[in-house]
């Protein structure tokens, strides 16, 4: 078995509990591996320990996802609706992953693909995409077609479309619903729509989305976030296009995981 490690730089103690559980898998001649994120090609390994926050398994979910590897996350953040194996207790887990196989889940990603006055990039996100306005406060209008059909003109802050794993993240404080994670859909959530009736929508992956500005304004300049971590300028008449990715991310998971325990202690549910 081969295993490889990444690591957020940024997180206190992360290098050092990197070294530790190197030190351990390979005293159970294990092989380890220390992946990047300037990640380039296939790292061929079993799976991956994300060591980090969400942030660090939103990150490594695309950098691995079109090589189907799986991700155990292991939180050092605050959050950690991703990273469901705490620090504490990674060697029970990986102890656990040695004795009795990987098991994990399947989670639906975005194919996003962005066209911009240099050309198309292509892209994934494993929570959502955000198309705002570049200037901040100022209010954006955003065309949307479902299949190349026309749906509506969406004036306000922006519009986010998330899948259900990011059901809990932005769009979750837009009204939007909290999805089981292991379906296969989208969400589609108006930033404060300034027609009250645009509400938030849930749509077929199968559909292919598709977003632009055609606003009058000289300034009608969109941004657009992937996941949070990665943004794009898309000028006027330009597009976005999203759809749903070919492979799914896998995330690994204790035997003892329990989604809806997950939802009730990190939204505090019944205090």
């Amino acid at each position: 078995m081969i295993i490889g490690i990444i690591y957020n730089h940024l997180k206190p103690n992360a290098q050092q509990y990197c070294a530790k559980i190197s030190d351990w898998l390979k005293n159970k001649n294990i092989k380890v591996k220390n992946i990047s994120y300037k990640l380039n090609g296939n790292p061929k390994v079993d799976f991956i320990i994300s060591l980090g926050g969400d942030g660090t398994m939103l990150r490594i979910s695309r950098l691995v996802s079109k090589y189907s590897i799986p991700v155990m996350g292991v939180n050092m953040g605050t959050l950690g609706f991703l990273t469901d194996t705490d620090i504490k207790n990674v060697f029970n887990s990986l102890e656990n992953i040695l004795n009795n196989g990987i098991e994990y889940e399947e989670r639906m990603m975005l194919d996003i693909e962005i066209t911009t006055k240099n050309g198309t990039v292509k892209t994934t996100a494993l929570n959502d995409c955000v198309i705002r306005s570049i200037y901040n406060g100022r209010l954006t209008s955003i065309d949307s077609f479902i299949n190349k059909k026309f749906l509506s003109s969406y004036k306000g802050d922006g519009i986010v479309i998330a899948t259900p794993t990011g059901s809990t993240a932005y769009s979750l404080a837009l009204s939007g619903p909290i999805i089981y994670p292991t379906l296969s859909l989208f969400i589609v959530s108006p930033i404060s729509p300034h027609t009250l009736t645009h509400r938030p929508m849930i749509l077929d992956c199968n559909n292919v989305l598709e977003f632009t500005s055609t606003d009058d304004n000289k300034k009608s300049d969109l941004v657009v976030s992937v996941d949070g971590q990665e943004s794009y300028i898309l000028d006027k008449n330009k597009k976005v296009k999203i759809k749903m990715f070919s492979k799914k991310a896998k995330l690994i998971r204790d035997r003892n995981y329990s989604y809806f325990d997950t939802l009730k202690t990190k939204l505090k549910w019944g205090v």
